[in-house]
């Protein structure tokens, strides 16, 4: 395992699976911070035969904010934008409606996904922001590839119904 070549290339998905889990920056940085020395520390004990690097990594993110919240138990706001803001900056041609617009329904939809219980908000991160694939999740989550899939589905439609009632979706 090359480490630096793994860096640059799970760096953003691992840092937006802490930010969404973590739902403040300060604190998913040094999240982030803790998983990447960890990576760092114990590349020598993975093992390719109980999974891919992709979860290997996304496994000790995981296990570093469920940590985090057994000691802490920290709820902020979780903010996407802010994220897409420090990872790609605000392009100079996006006019002022189209943000304002864009703000509105990541605030909803932030609002909405601090409303889902903690292992649907978990199981969609780990679906839509580090890309795995329902079975590198059920692997992940130590469950059936089966009742990850549920889990997904059922996260989903309880997120459009509070969409929904936001007369958003």
């Amino acid at each position: 395992m090359d480490f630096d070549d793994t860096y640059r290339e799970l760096f953003k998905p691992v840092y937006a699976y802490i930010l969404l889990r973590a739902q403040d920056k300060n604190l998913a940085e040094d999240l982030a911070a803790r998983t990447w020395q960890k990576v760092f520390d114990k590349q020598n004990s993975f093992n390719p035969a109980k999974g891919n690097l992709r979860q290997w990594i996304f496994t000790i993110a995981r296990n570093e904010v469920n940590s985090y919240f057994r000691l802490y138990y920290v709820r902020k706001v979780f903010s996407l934008s802010d994220f897409e803001d420090d990872l790609a900056g605000e392009t100079e041609t996006e006019n002022v409606e189209a943000s304002a617009e864009k703000k509105q329904t990541e605030q909803i939809l932030k609002n909405a996904m601090g409303k889902l219980k903690s292992n649907y908000r978990d199981i969609l991160a780990l679906k839509f922001y580090s890309g795995m694939s329902n079975g590198q999740i059920a692997q992940t989550l130590k469950i059936s590839e089966s009742n990850a899939g549920t889990l997904i589905n059922r996260a989903l439609n309880k997120l459009k119904l509070l969409l929904e009632a936001e007369n958003v979706a």
